[in-house]
């Protein structure tokens, strides 16, 4: 009977996904593939915790008023408060500031080939720890989907330099991220299991990670008085970081989180280096190749299948 029970509560939120919550999720992942060129511009003037800071100082009014907007607006309780302040501080402090050291010394592309790891990951502990199953043809997916993306990244855009060395501290650094993004999924589906609105969930984990991170500077004795010499480039990438990249993204990231089994959300992730190849092209003046396109269309067939109905 628990086993059973345990697939109940699996496959039930399955059956009432809307394609709206699907495109949530394709939302997150693309405003998350902006953010580590809004981070490399910010880097150029701003040290990495003071952007962290910024980035969840700004993002707790919109994420106010989105939780006052889904009628969840309140105070954790007690036994809320805890686990809410442990997972903003694994989740989102200790996650976004040692991918923030990380790209001090790892190359992008590094970054981004470390992450095709998170979905197995995810995927496998998802098995693990909340019983959810994989079946052929999402692992058939799965596969697909890191197959487009190592295209992409790969022989996606014309570089002018090749890729950089793997095995640098950073690059270290950005395995362990990995593990700890794939720790983090799993403990937040364990959460919202127990009824708990995402965007209540990710308001406070917000508030916990600020928290830390304002605790970290005050330790660091950082200089306050350099936001002041920021220009105005520096503050557009901060503010995409704190309103897009953070409020919405984690908004639409939990909303999904709260609907769909672990590994069907992760394989969305694939969908991140692609949209942030298309942003350099933009901020960064990267050339496509075909490959690109063929990379894509192999990401985009990986996602139809794992999330396909059997």
């Amino acid at each position: 009977m628990p086993e059973a029970t345990q697939q109940k509560m699996t496959i039930e939120p399955v059956a009432k996904v809307r394609p709206i919550d699907y495109l949530a999720i394709i939302t997150a992942a693309a405003l998350w593939g902006g953010s580590f060129a809004s981070t490399k511009i910010a880097l150029a003037q701003a040290d990495a915790i003071m952007i962290i800071w910024l980035r969840f100082l700004i993002s707790i009014p919109p994420l106010v008023l989105g939780t006052w907007y889904s009628r969840a607006l309140r105070f954790p309780t007690k036994k809320e408060a805890i686990p809410l302040f442990l997972m903003g501080f694994q989740g989102i402090f200790f996650h976004q500031t040692i991918q923030a050291y990380a790209m001090r010394t790892a190359g992008a592309a590094n970054g981004n080939w470390v992450m095709v790891a998170s979905p197995a990951l995810v995927s496998i502990l998802g098995w693990i720890f909340l019983k959810e199953k994989i079946s052929k043809t999402g692992i058939v997916g799965l596969v697909l989907s890191a197959l487009g993306v190592a295209l992409v990244l790969a022989l996606g855009t014309i570089k002018s330099a090749a890729f950089a060395g793997f095995g640098s501290m950073g690059d270290m650094i950005l395995i362990f991220s990995v593990f700890n993004w794939a720790a983090f999924l799993i403990i937040s589906r364990k959460v919202l299991r127990h009824d708990l609105p995402p965007s209540f969930t990710i308001l406070w984990e917000m508030v916990a990670a600020l928290i830390c991170a304002s605790i970290f500077l005050v330790a660091t004795r950082a200089d306050f008085s350099q936001i002041a010499s920021y220009n105005a480039t520096t503050w557009k990438s901060i503010l995409f970081l704190g309103i897009f990249s953070s409020a919405l993204a984690y908004l639409f990231w939990f909303h999904g989180l709260s609907k769909l089994p672990v590994a069907r959300v992760v394989i969305f992730q694939f969908i991140q280096p692609l949209a942030g190849i298309f942003v350099s092209y933009f901020f960064v003046g990267e050339r496509f190749t075909i490959w690109l396109y063929l990379g894509g269309l192999l990401i985009i067939s990986g996602v139809w299948l794992v999330n396909k109905k059997h």
